[in-house]
Protein backbone atom coordinates (compact mmCIF):
# COMPACT_ATOMS: atom_id res chain seq x y z
CA UNK A 1 0.00 0.00 0.00
CA UNK A 2 1.24 3.42 -0.85
CA UNK A 3 1.77 6.17 2.43
CA UNK A 4 1.73 9.62 2.24
CA UNK A 5 5.39 10.07 2.22
CA UNK A 6 5.80 8.00 -0.57
CA UNK A 7 3.13 10.10 -2.98
CA UNK A 8 4.41 13.83 -1.47
CA UNK A 9 7.69 12.79 -0.26
CA UNK A 10 7.23 14.27 3.04
CA UNK A 11 5.75 13.14 6.74
CA UNK A 12 2.51 14.53 8.10
CA UNK A 13 3.54 17.69 10.33
CA UNK A 14 2.33 17.88 13.54
CA UNK A 15 1.45 20.77 15.08
CA UNK A 16 -0.81 22.31 18.42
CA UNK A 17 -2.47 24.52 16.06
CA UNK A 18 -4.11 24.24 12.39
CA UNK A 19 -1.75 26.35 10.16
CA UNK A 20 -2.57 30.50 9.73
CA UNK A 21 -2.26 30.26 5.77
CA UNK A 22 -2.50 26.50 4.89
CA UNK A 23 -1.51 25.78 1.06
CA UNK A 24 -3.74 24.02 -0.92
CA UNK A 25 -3.32 20.08 -0.40
CA UNK A 26 -1.13 20.77 2.57
CA UNK A 27 -1.67 18.04 4.95
CA UNK A 28 -0.72 17.91 8.79
CA UNK A 29 -1.85 16.51 12.24
CA UNK A 30 -3.25 18.90 15.13
CA UNK A 31 -1.72 17.36 18.17
CA UNK A 32 -4.27 19.46 20.14
CA UNK A 33 -7.46 18.46 18.66
CA UNK A 34 -6.02 15.01 17.68
CA UNK A 35 -6.93 14.86 14.39
CA UNK A 36 -5.51 15.04 10.62
CA UNK A 37 -6.16 17.99 8.64
CA UNK A 38 -5.89 19.31 5.22
CA UNK A 39 -6.23 22.51 3.57
CA UNK A 40 -8.51 23.22 0.81
CA UNK A 41 -10.22 25.98 -1.36
CA UNK A 42 -14.20 26.38 -1.41
CA UNK A 43 -14.74 29.26 -3.86
CA UNK A 44 -17.34 30.52 -5.42
CA UNK A 45 -18.29 29.35 -9.28
CA UNK A 46 -18.42 31.37 -12.02
CA UNK A 47 -21.70 31.92 -14.01
CA UNK A 48 -21.22 32.30 -17.86
CA UNK A 49 -23.57 33.98 -20.40
CA UNK A 50 -24.94 31.63 -23.19
CA UNK A 51 -26.86 32.40 -26.52
CA UNK A 52 -30.79 33.68 -25.37
CA UNK A 53 -33.71 31.14 -26.00
CA UNK A 54 -35.01 32.15 -29.72
CA UNK A 55 -38.71 32.30 -28.10
CA UNK A 56 -39.01 34.28 -25.02
CA UNK A 57 -41.15 32.44 -22.23
CA UNK A 58 -41.67 31.05 -18.95
CA UNK A 59 -43.00 27.82 -17.06
CA UNK A 60 -41.31 25.45 -19.42
CA UNK A 61 -39.19 22.34 -19.01
CA UNK A 62 -35.88 21.32 -19.76
CA UNK A 63 -33.47 18.75 -20.04
CA UNK A 64 -29.50 17.70 -20.75
CA UNK A 65 -26.62 19.27 -19.79
CA UNK A 66 -24.49 22.18 -20.07
CA UNK A 67 -23.03 20.76 -23.32
CA UNK A 68 -26.59 19.57 -25.31
CA UNK A 69 -29.72 20.75 -23.59
CA UNK A 70 -33.31 21.15 -24.42
CA UNK A 71 -35.37 23.43 -23.30
CA UNK A 72 -39.35 22.86 -24.70
CA UNK A 73 -42.95 24.51 -24.04
CA UNK A 74 -44.17 27.41 -21.47
CA UNK A 75 -46.04 29.91 -21.64
CA UNK A 76 -45.21 33.10 -23.89
CA UNK A 77 -47.08 35.73 -22.22
CA UNK A 78 -49.86 35.64 -24.32
CA UNK A 79 -50.41 31.83 -25.31
CA UNK A 80 -49.05 28.20 -23.86
CA UNK A 81 -46.05 27.37 -27.10
CA UNK A 82 -44.83 23.91 -27.81
CA UNK A 83 -41.83 25.21 -28.79
CA UNK A 84 -38.73 23.23 -28.37
CA UNK A 85 -35.37 24.39 -28.84
CA UNK A 86 -31.99 22.72 -28.73
CA UNK A 87 -28.90 24.29 -27.01
CA UNK A 88 -25.25 23.22 -28.37
CA UNK A 89 -23.43 24.51 -25.48
CA UNK A 90 -23.07 28.04 -27.67
CA UNK A 91 -26.39 28.40 -29.06
CA UNK A 92 -30.32 27.42 -29.75
CA UNK A 93 -31.80 26.06 -32.64
CA UNK A 94 -35.33 25.78 -32.83
CA UNK A 95 -36.27 22.12 -33.46
CA UNK A 96 -39.75 20.45 -33.82
CA UNK A 97 -42.45 21.38 -31.45
CA UNK A 98 -44.45 19.25 -28.86
CA UNK A 99 -47.36 17.67 -30.35
CA UNK A 100 -49.22 19.41 -27.14
CA UNK A 101 -48.57 23.07 -26.95
CA UNK A 102 -48.16 23.41 -22.85
CA UNK A 103 -46.60 25.31 -19.59
CA UNK A 104 -46.07 23.94 -16.00
CA UNK A 105 -44.88 20.87 -17.32
CA UNK A 106 -41.96 18.21 -16.09
CA UNK A 107 -38.90 17.02 -17.84
CA UNK A 108 -36.48 15.08 -17.71
CA UNK A 109 -33.63 13.10 -19.34
CA UNK A 110 -29.78 13.47 -20.08
CA UNK A 111 -29.36 14.98 -23.03
CA UNK A 112 -30.44 17.00 -25.97
CA UNK A 113 -31.19 14.14 -27.87
CA UNK A 114 -33.54 12.33 -25.54
CA UNK A 115 -35.97 14.20 -23.35
CA UNK A 116 -39.31 13.61 -21.48
CA UNK A 117 -41.96 15.70 -21.26
CA UNK A 118 -45.11 15.59 -18.79
CA UNK A 119 -48.29 16.97 -17.77
CA UNK A 120 -49.03 20.11 -17.73
CA UNK A 121 -51.59 22.43 -18.72
CA UNK A 122 -54.06 24.17 -20.39
CA UNK A 123 -56.99 24.07 -20.75
CA UNK A 124 -56.69 21.39 -17.67
CA UNK A 125 -54.23 19.34 -15.71
CA UNK A 126 -52.93 16.98 -18.30
CA UNK A 127 -51.34 13.56 -18.13
CA UNK A 128 -49.78 13.97 -21.53
CA UNK A 129 -46.58 12.47 -21.51
CA UNK A 130 -44.05 12.92 -24.88
CA UNK A 131 -40.98 11.44 -25.92
CA UNK A 132 -37.95 13.31 -27.91
CA UNK A 133 -36.27 10.94 -29.94
CA UNK A 134 -33.39 14.01 -30.91
CA UNK A 135 -35.73 14.42 -33.76
CA UNK A 136 -39.59 14.29 -32.94
CA UNK A 137 -41.85 14.38 -29.89
CA UNK A 138 -44.25 11.04 -29.86
CA UNK A 139 -46.58 10.46 -27.31
CA UNK A 140 -46.43 7.77 -25.32
CA UNK A 141 -48.49 6.33 -21.96
CA UNK A 142 -50.31 9.37 -20.02
CA UNK A 143 -49.27 9.58 -16.27
CA UNK A 144 -51.24 8.12 -13.56
CA UNK A 145 -52.42 11.55 -12.64
CA UNK A 146 -52.86 14.26 -15.07
CA UNK A 147 -50.52 17.05 -13.14
CA UNK A 148 -49.24 20.63 -13.67
CA UNK A 149 -46.64 22.47 -11.62
CA UNK A 150 -44.34 19.36 -10.95
CA UNK A 151 -40.97 18.69 -11.46
CA UNK A 152 -39.43 15.19 -13.17
CA UNK A 153 -36.15 13.39 -13.14
CA UNK A 154 -33.99 10.38 -14.54
CA UNK A 155 -33.71 9.28 -18.19
CA UNK A 156 -35.96 8.34 -20.91
CA UNK A 157 -36.19 4.87 -19.58
CA UNK A 158 -36.49 5.73 -15.51
CA UNK A 159 -37.98 8.80 -15.25
CA UNK A 160 -39.97 10.25 -11.86
CA UNK A 161 -42.69 12.81 -12.48
CA UNK A 162 -42.70 14.39 -8.84
CA UNK A 163 -45.58 16.81 -7.14
CA UNK A 164 -47.81 19.36 -9.08
CA UNK A 165 -51.52 20.68 -8.64
CA UNK A 166 -54.04 18.34 -9.58
CA UNK A 167 -57.01 19.97 -10.36
CA UNK A 168 -57.11 24.29 -10.62
CA UNK A 169 -55.62 25.50 -14.19
CA UNK A 170 -53.40 28.37 -13.86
Amino acid sequence: MTTYKELKGTNIEAVSSDPSNPVLGQVWYNSTDQAVKGARVLAAGAWATGGNLNTGRYAGAASGNPGGSLAFGGYSGTAYVGNTESYNGSGWTEVADLNTARGYLGGAGTSGTAALGFGGNPPSTLAVTELWNGSAWTELNDLNTGRQLLTGAGTTTSALAMGGFVTQAI
